[in-house]
């Protein structure tokens, strides 16, 4: 099965999440950080998502799942540990046309959630299709130290100047990019901070410096 690979604005929209324990917990933090109106439904819940609830970061309803509980739903993540729950919270949301996500259980997924390598506003994603979570995750974690916190900061120089510098001709903004994107730009990220690195940007852009 091949995944469609996709990053989802889903700021402002109202994500169900059916469960409250451990698993649950793993997903949220994920969807609070993507600015989602997240809502919980569960009887029960771990201390994390009830301190959540009541810092009113998330809705918790303390109760079972019912069907109404998709009504408005733009995505739907089932992590309980019921089987029959987990299949009937997929056809439902399924039938309304809703994307469900059932943890662990592939075969009940409209998607799949990848590992992810963040830094800042980078993202990488590394996914196995469903087959291995583990080997996913241990590509995570040789990933990880190659991507430093700089890369944070570089993301969010090039946004800041990313609107100037589409302004400069075609082939000029092509050697703007290079003259940035590379092991030196980084090095001197790293080794003498933002401003350094601002002032070297605004110098190949407006030609004092040879790229």
């Amino acid at each position: 099965m091949k995944y469609y690979p996709i990053y989802l604005n889903i700021k402002d929209r109202p994500v169900l999440v059916v469960g409250a324990g451990e698993v649950a917990w793993q997903k949220i933090p994920a969807l609070l950080e993507s600015k989602a109106r997240v809502r919980v439904v569960s009887p029960q819940a771990v201390p994390e998502i009830e301190e959540a609830a009541r810092a009113n970061k998330l809705e918790w309803l303390r109760r079972p799942y019912a069907s109404a509980d998709l009504k408005d739903v733009s995505l739907v993540i089932a992590a309980t540990d019921d089987p029959e729950l987990q299949k009937r919270v997929a056809a439902e949301a399924r039938a309304r046309r809703i994307w469900v996500n059932v943890v662990d259980v592939t075969p009940l997924c409209d998607f799949i959630a990848p590992a992810i390598v963040s830094r800042g506003d980078l993202q990488i994603a590394v996914s196995t299709g469903g087959a291995s979570p583990a080997l996913a995750k241990f590509i995570r974690e040789k990933l990880e130290p190659l991507f430093g916190p700089e890369y944070a900061v570089l993301v969010e120089v090039l946004q800041r100047y990313r609107p100037e510098i589409l302004k400069l001709p075609k082939m000029r903004r092509q050697a703007v990019w290079e003259a940035i994107i590379n092991e030196d730009f980084l090095n001197l990220l790293k080794r003498d901070g933002t401003a350094a690195a601002e002032t070297r940007i605004k110098e190949i852009i407006h030609g004092k410096s040879a790229v």
